[in-house]
């Protein structure tokens, strides 16, 4: 085998995300790329939960969903008796623990290091580390290693990081300096690692009573120098898209990060979907220009966030960047983000000391001044949208990967990437078509699409947005819509199936 998956069940308390992480850790560390993927009821105590992790020698876009090995934390799940690996876990914290130790032996992974990762996660609490050893201990006495081909060395990506965190980093290397949320999941992610390292990272992290003053705050200190930005998911956005409005009048940049979950309303909060990107493009009355960024994995969200802050403060517009649940609390081993350089390109804003200029929320002349005459309305709109093609030559190009000989295309934006990129894996018939800036859309898009026979939009959403987006724009059609709305992301057995 040289690709596994194994996922950890049980009730909200016992630590499953926390065993799945150290996994992560331990398969890392012994050279495997992975990736993962959780899932949890919005309750705020109780409730089932499941973690599961994919590695393989080979680099992994997404989590399988059918587990090779299923870990159960209570009892519930020997309906397989043929396939049952009865485990006589401990009836207290330490199962966990104890059911690492198991599956490191099942799976062929060094022992000492393993270890090592145990006891720099609890110190020497010697409860852990002897509930790791009897796991181990006791699969090698009651069953055989599981023959996984040894990983090829994976020693450029020894960076655990989930997407909420890659987005921090992205936004402190892209120079942001002042950061302010209302917790929100599944953005709350970012706030807590900016929060947690902001003397560090020299960042000044606030948390307001609401998401308006969250977005109000933001654009003040944007105004008076810093370089802004917030995270926020759909309620939250909402209650934003007025200051959004503001930052378009003002001419002031701001990064939001819009972790998207189900909707409308509060939907369900700690599932996942791709619902408001047309929200997010029309974002605010009025016409003005805005910038909204959708990154597909982890890495990208570290790069999207480090351009984003660059474009709010070259451009003065408001920027977007689309995640969502499935990515933000999703985790994979990537480059080390801190040591990245920090990219700070020119700024054009205003700041206090530099020059004089009137920030207004009315029509306004170049100086800032209130107008309301015919004319200088005109050219104020006028002023505003000049820009925009200039934005177009800036911001994140398709990226159109497969085969070049492929009649057929897939086009998507976001999380699908990586459930995308499995279902394709030695297919040469198919090419796939990222689209990474979803506003302004770049006019080579409609030119790329429209070269191949066979089109398929693939999105998480249940109106196919972004194919509503192209064919406004683009006069786009396609041939077969590939949707899902349920609050899961795809996974690729799926994929592979709608594609046959």
């Amino acid at each position: 085998m040289n690709r596994i998956t194994v996922k950890i069940t049980g009730p909200a308390g016992m630590g499953i995300k926390s065993a799945g992480l150290l996994l992560a850790k331990i398969v890392t560390d012994a050279g495997y790329y992975f990736a993962d993927y959780s899932e949890y009821p919005s309750l705020v105590r109780g409730g089932h939960n499941t973690y599961q992790i994919t590695f393989s020698n080979e680099e992994v876009f997404m989590v399988d969903k059918t587990a090779d090995i299923l870990v159960s934390l209570v009892a519930g799940h020997e309906e397989d008796r043929n396939n049952l690996w009865e485990i006589p876990l401990p009836k207290d914290i330490y199962a966990n623990t104890f059911s690492i130790g198991a599956l490191v032996f099942r799976l062929g992974l060094d022992k000492i290091k393993a270890k090592k990762i145990i006891k720099e996660r609890f110190g020497d609490d010697l409860k852990n580390l002897a509930a790791f050893d009897e796991g181990y201990d006791w699969a090698f006495k009651n069953s055989k290693k599981i023959n996984i081909d040894a990983p090829e060395g994976n020693d450029n990506k020894t960076m655990i990081v989930e997407g909420n965190e890659a987005m921090g980093w992205g936004l402190v290397k892209g120079g942001c300096n002042f950061f302010a949320a209302y917790p929100m999941t599944p953005s709350t992610g970012v706030l807590h690692f900016l929060a947690k390292n902001q003397d560090e990272l020299k960042i000044k992290v606030i948390h307001p009573e609401d998401e308006i003053a969250v977005a109000s705050m933001a654009t003040g200190a944007s105004i008076g120098g810093d370089s802004a930005a917030v995270a926020t998911s759909g309620g939250g956005f909402a209650l934003m898209t007025e200051t959004i409005s503001l930052n378009g009048a003002l001419g002031v940049g701001v990064v939001y990060i819009l972790g998207q979950r189900p909707g409308p309303a509060t939907g369900m909060p700690t599932w996942t979907s791709q619902g408001d990107l047309l929200f997010a493009v029309f974002a605010g009355h009025g016409e003005f220009p805005k910038i909204v960024l959708a990154p597909g994995n982890i890495e990208e969200s570290f790069e999207l966030a480090q351009k984003a802050m660059n474009l709010a403060n070259k451009y003065n517009v408001p920027v977007i960047v689309l995640t969502d649940k499935m990515l933000c609390e999703s985790a994979a081993n990537v480059k080390e983000l801190s040591k990245e350089k920090l990219i700070i390109e020119k700024s054009t804003k205003i700041v206090p000391g530099q020059g004089f200029y009137l920030y207004n929320s009315y029509e306004h002349d170049d100086e800032g001044f209130s107008v309301e005459d015919s004319e200088p309305a005109k050219l104020g709109v006028e002023k505003r949208l000049k820009i925009v093609e200039e934005i177009k030559k800036d911001t994140p190009k398709v990226l159109l990967l497969g085969s070049k000989n492929a009649k057929k295309l897939i086009v998507s934006w976001g999380s699908t990437k990586g459930a995308i990129l499995e279902a394709l894996k030695g297919r040469s018939d198919y090419a796939y078509l990222q689209v990474k800036t979803v506003w302004p859309i770049e006019s080579e898009v409609g030119k790329i699409i429209n070269g191949f026979e066979t089109k398929i939009l693939i999105e998480n959403n249940a109106t196919g947005q972004l194919g509503q987006l192209l064919k406004s724009q683009m006069n786009i059609t396609f041939d077969k819509k590939i949707l899902k709305y349920n609050g899961r992301p795809f996974f690729p057995h799926e994929l592979k199936e709608a594609l046959l």
